[in-house]
């Protein structure tokens, strides 16, 4: 089974086992239609899900505030055959992470370690070689060209010197 992480636990909560996770998604509710996740490849079927910028599941076996600490920092993953279609030009986060940064000479700038969303524009947070973070937003006229099954992200290299921000 190929699988596909859709959320991170951060937390147990209450004392009842509910999970609450921050969603690997752009649209959390999605994971309402799950009838089960997967942890460590072991499937645990979803008894209740609610959305509240986070996501709280409640999974069959997970009865009490102990057994949920078990999961922090887990990541729940559904099988892929499960996922959503995406329209053209979108991508899962999943799928970019782990993606080299590339300028269009193929010189490497970085490695991709996290996408998050702010509204306007996705936002990549990437590592160098030599452990300095950046970001840089997911514009059309920075990234020229994305490469899933390559893990490459291409990018024109004077618009991505324009936007990118550098960690102190």
């Amino acid at each position: 089974m190929d699988f596909m992480e859709v959320g991170e636990v951060l937390k147990p909560q209450g004392i009842k086992g509910e999970l609450k996770l921050k969603p690997l998604t752009d649209n959390p509710m999605r994971f309402r239609r799950l009838r089960v996740v997967y942890f460590d490849g072991i499937p645990y079927r979803i008894l209740s899900c609610r959305v509240d910028g986070f996501v709280y599941l409640k999974l069959e076996g997970i009865d009490n505030r102990n057994a949920a600490e078990t999961f922090v920092g887990k990541y729940a993953e559904i099988d892929k055959i499960h996922a959503v279609s995406l329209d053209e030009g979108s991508y899962f986060i999943a799928d970019l992470i782990g993606c080299a940064i590339k300028d269009e000479h193929g010189v490497v700038i970085g490695k991709i370690t996290d996408v998050s969303n702010y509204g306007a524009a996705d936002v990549f947070t990437a590592v160098t070689q030599d452990k300095k973070i950046f970001r840089f937003p997911f514009l059309k006229r920075v990234v020229a060209e994305v490469d899933v099954c390559k893990k490459d992200l291409i990018v024109s290299r004077s618009e991505f010197e324009a936007v990118c921000v550098y960690e102190d």
